[in-house]
């Protein structure tokens, strides 16, 4: 804040110059210029009416007389210290003083209501934090808030204004636009890192994720060649081997995202808690390519005579272990329109990716239309089910029973 007052103190004697110099100016400048003029004005018309009273014979003694206007005029005009001696003594402290006060009240004044010293010196206050900050962001142990997020941004856009060849800074940027879901800022900030420290792992990793997040073709192969140049220089760096699996699973490459996630848990040992998440994403991809082969049930559903359609509701189609069973292996909803539907219940509709619909040899179909969106059955809703039903065959059945 030393700098900042210090910078507001120059400006604030700047424009006290400014407001004291024309009235510094002003007494000579007023003063004596039109005092000279006057009498330069004076002197001609009277040297005029001299020379017409001589031309007329009115007067003998012209030259005497212009003379003594002559003199009278010099008399008449200051000496220049004597002028300068009255400028200052029209200028009095009392003048000016009040006219400092004013300005000085008014400028902070204003700078207290519309300015932004608090926020300049939180700025400063946030700077002062820029490595605490980015030690916790790389580390993860203790995640940021928003607010500090907020802050660590700030706080390095100021660094980086100042040392724009610093790659880390730019690569946390980077990650704190992703977290942030703000690719621009992402990949941008990642560009400028990678430009800087092209060969370090860090940084290709988090370009190649600010390319995923962006979506684009382009940028997703790049981003592709860039985890596979890390991962043959480093073939034990999860963090490239987890994005080349998840673009896998994006792009329907199954089986390859289900190599590669086996891999991840040969290499971090079968203690490791990451395991767990790891065979989620297994079953996840399992099921999604199980659905690609074609492992799905065709279903139609009609309506019985007796059934009233209520004005709000919706159609909760579900595929259960037997008719007894009450939680659903996969299930649908869809809003209620006109009779028969016809739809298919698939492995990616499954609940729990630990159990898919295909594990299973037969299964019950039910149908229901549901009053309030909530899944558990009301008494008075309208139900249909069928008999046990091979994943390969189709069901037809109708919603006639009501609880």
């Amino acid at each position: 804040m030393i700098e900042f007052w210090g910078a507001t103190l120059v400006f604030f004697v700047l424009g006290a110059v400014m407001f004291l110099w024309p009235l510094w100016q002003k007494s000579e400048h007023d003063h004596q210029a039109s005092r000279d003029a006057l009498n330069k004005a004076f002197y001609y018309d009277r040297v005029e009416e001299i020379q017409s009273e001589g031309a007329e014979g009115l007067i003998d003694n012209e030259q005497d007389l212009t003379q003594d206007l002559q003199q009278s005029l010099l008399d008449d005009i200051p000496e220049k210290e004597k002028a300068k001696q009255a400028r200052h003594l029209r200028l009095t402290p009392m003048q000016w003083v009040p006219g400092l006060i004013v300005l000085a009240i008014v400028s902070f004044g204003l700078y207290g209501i519309e300015g932004s010293a608090n926020q300049v010196a939180q700025w400063q206050q946030t700077a002062k934090q820029l490595p605490e900050l980015s030690k916790r962001l790389l580390e993860g142990e203790k995640p940021l808030t928003q607010q500090e997020m907020q802050d660590l941004t700030l706080a390095l856009r100021t660094r980086l204004q100042h040392e724009p060849q610093d790659s880390t800074g730019w690569l946390l940027l980077g990650r704190i636009g992703l977290a942030n879901r703000d690719g621009e800022t992402a990949k941008g900030a990642m560009e400028k890192a990678y430009a800087l420290a092209p060969s370090q792992s860090d940084i290709q990793v988090g370009l190649a994720q600010a390319l995923l997040f962006a979506g684009d073709e382009a940028d997703s192969a790049r981003a592709q060649n860039l985890l596979k140049s890390v991962v043959k220089d480093d073939p034990f760096n999860l963090q490239a081997m987890s994005l080349l699996a998840y673009q896998a699973f994006e792009q329907g490459r199954y089986q390859d995202a289900i190599a590669t996630w086996n891999a991840m848990k040969t290499l971090i040992g079968k203690d490791d808690p990451r395991n767990q998440t790891l065979d989620q994403s297994i079953a996840r991809a399992q099921l999604a390519l199980n659905s690609a082969a074609g492992a799905k049930i065709a279903i139609t559903v009609k309506l019985g005579e007796q059934v009233e359609l209520p004005e709000d509701g919706v159609l909760i189609i579900s595929a259960h272990a037997s008719a007894d069973a009450a939680m659903p292996i996969a299930a649908k909803r869809l809003p209620l329109s006109k009779f028969p539907v016809s739809l298919a219940l698939a492995d990616s509709d499954s609940l729990n990716p630990v159990q898919a619909l295909s594990s299973l040899d037969s299964v019950v179909i039910k149908a229901r239309i549901d009053r309030d969106g909530n899944v558990a059955t009301k008494q008075g809703d309208w139900v249909g089910v069928s008999d046990p039903v091979a994943l390969s065959e189709g069901v037809e059945l109708v919603i006639d029973k009501q609880q």
